[in-house]
């Protein structure tokens, strides 16, 4: 049965390929997608924002001026290349990451990030592309950072951390980072995927259906775009690192599909509809492996495990964008984990009762989100500012059995806090002069955390069959914790091919709880490539 599934699924991975194009894959990087929101917020454009990394045909054929900051860091040369239309090119690039820091804490100490690798990029005519990023560092982090990768056994994505020293106050962690994908587009109507890498979907900061904060995993992406229609197939492959042993030979292979439908309803508005299952693969007592039923490229999941009379983790959401005014946007998302309406009517009909033995059913697990951007705020040309507000309820993307959580290498696939939580995030930065870019931001949170007995539903990794009760549960139960951080922080762009900049900055953490408080200011400085962005906000 695994030779099986395996050779299914290699067939049709490879069937899916018959020719050989500037297909690359955009950054990710919030620094360079400024511009495009501002650009595409325009009513008369109709491209779809919500499925990331865009793609340079995309982006490159931009020629409006409050895109061109992006467009300039590109990373190839876009110019030349539609001048000269050449049939293949190959480019090689470094990658390099050297930053250090310090932490003002009674704790003080010193923090160091250094990582060398590289980079391939190859077109061939206009259908086809590759790239191929590796990079290996060293770095020992700020004491936030370095609790999470001692409880995750993972440098926040990047990878495994491995442990570089004997120091027992101070850990150094070692880390490889690899991702790659093959790009082809047969014509202007699909495009096809397989690689390794991460992907966002989402118009916010956050996402709740995927967000790009875990570490790169290998995937097929199926991409149609058709009239107002994009309609997106993810299949991907994850790993369950749960295991006590932290040994990376005891990893389990999980697996998810995942569609997304989007619709430009009108010149302002966005609909979307998105779904996800995740399954486990071996277990102690089978092997289940790829499930070629999930292969099933059609809306909806439901049916199909129904039809297989499965008890897989399944998630339906929707999302929306509406261009208000000339500058500004309006986005959000709803996420279902479970739904059953009875129960959802008896927290609304019971919301102020004393009684919380009749309503808070665990099994509410919804998520949602609303946000807000404007562009050239007060008039000045690119200003912009954002604020945002998530909320997800207790146990929402966990499972009944660890390995079907919504998670690949013991970190969230959506938010980065997980569950019971709400938070508020906000954002202002200005770029002038075509390479510097000024950045403020802040981020309030509540959560409610787990002890270590007791699941209150923040820990997306545990099994919710450990929770203390069927009703009385509420968003932010358990040990309620106040995290605030802020940050600002300067960067100058050196070499526009590399995507290489300078950056300095100024952050403070900032965690309290009934009993405790911790505050842990830093400052840091470097010089690094703009590989993928990477959250400290949790």
């Amino acid at each position: 049965m695994k030779r099986k599934h395996s050779a299914v699924f290699f067939i049709f991975i490879v069937s899916c390929f018959g020719g050989f194009s500037q297909q690359l894959n955009y950054t990710l990087s919030r620094d360079f997608l400024w511009g495009f929101d501002n650009y595409y917020n325009n009513k008369e454009q109709n491209f779809q924002t919500f499925v990331k990394p865009y793609r340079f045909c995309d982006v490159n054929a931009i020629t409006d001026s409050t895109a061109k900051f992006p467009r300039l860091l590109a990373g190839t040369k876009a110019e030349e290349h539609d001048k000269k239309k050449k049939k293949a090119e190959l480019e090689v690039y470094p990658l390099l990451t050297a930053q250090t820091g310090y932490q003002f804490t009674s704790l003080s100490r010193m923090t160091n990030n250094l990582a060398i690798g590289g980079s391939v990029i190859c077109n061939i005519g206009d259908n086809f592309s590759f790239n191929i990023k590796a990079l290996a560092g060293k770095g020992m982090f700020e004491t936030s950072t370095d609790s999470i990768i001692k409880k995750t056994r993972v440098v926040p994505g990047l990878g495994y951390a491995y442990r570089a020293n004997d120091d027992s106050v101070i850990t150094m962690y070692a880390y490889q980072y690899y991702s790659g994908y093959l790009s082809y587009s047969p014509n202007k109507i699909f495009n096809i995927q397989i690689g390794q890498d991460k992907h966002f979907w989402g118009d916010g900061y956050r996402s709740l259906f995927l967000s790009d904060a875990a570490a790169p995993y290998p995937y097929m992406k199926i991409t149609t775009n058709i009239w107002h229609l994009t309609y997106v197939n993810l299949y991907t492959i994850m790993k369950d690192a749960t295991n006590p042993s932290g040994m990376k030979s005891d990893w389990l292979n999980k697996y998810a599909t995942m569609h997304y439908l989007g619709w430009n309803a009108t010149k302002r508005i966005n609909i979307g509809l998105f779904e996800s299952i995740v399954w486990q693969g071996s277990d102690s007592t089978r092997f289940r492996g790829y499930d070629v039923n999930y292969l099933n490229p059609v809306m909806f999941f439901r049916p199909t495990e129904y039809s297989l009379g499965s008890s897989d983790n399944a998630f339906v959401g929707m999302s929306f964008k509406i261009k208000i005014f000339k500058k500004q946007q309006l986005y959000g998302q709803v996420l279902l984990d479970e739904f059953v309406i009875k129960e959802v009517m008896r927290d609304i009909k019971h919301t102020y009762s004393s009684d919380t033995s009749i309503s808070g059913w665990w099994a509410n697990k919804q998520a949602f989100q609303i946000g807000f951007k404007s562009f050239d705020l007060f008039n000045i040309r690119h200003l912009n500012f954002q604020i945002e507000y998530n909320y997800v309820r207790p146990y929402t993307y966990a499972h009944g059995s660890v390995q079907q959580n919504y998670g690949h290498m013991n970190q969230p696939l959506a938010h980065s806090l997980g569950a019971n939580f709400w938070e508020i995030v906000t954002f202002l930065n200005y770029r002038f002069i075509k390479r510097f870019f000024v950045e403020a931001k802040c981020v309030y949170a509540m959560y409610g955390a787990d002890s270590s007995s007791t699941d209150y539903g923040n820990n997306i990794f545990t099994s919710y069959t450990h929770r203390p009760s069927d009703y009385g549960n509420y968003t932010t139960q358990g040990f309620q914790t106040k995290l605030i951080t802020a940050s600002f922080r300067v960067a100058y762009m050196l070499d526009t091919q590399m995507d290489l900049k300078i950056e300095l900055g100024f952050a403070d953490r900032i965690e309290q709880t009934k009993y405790a408080s911790h505050q842990t200011p830093y400052i840091f400085v470097g010089i690094k490539t703009d590989l993928c962005n990477l959250y400290n906000d949790f």
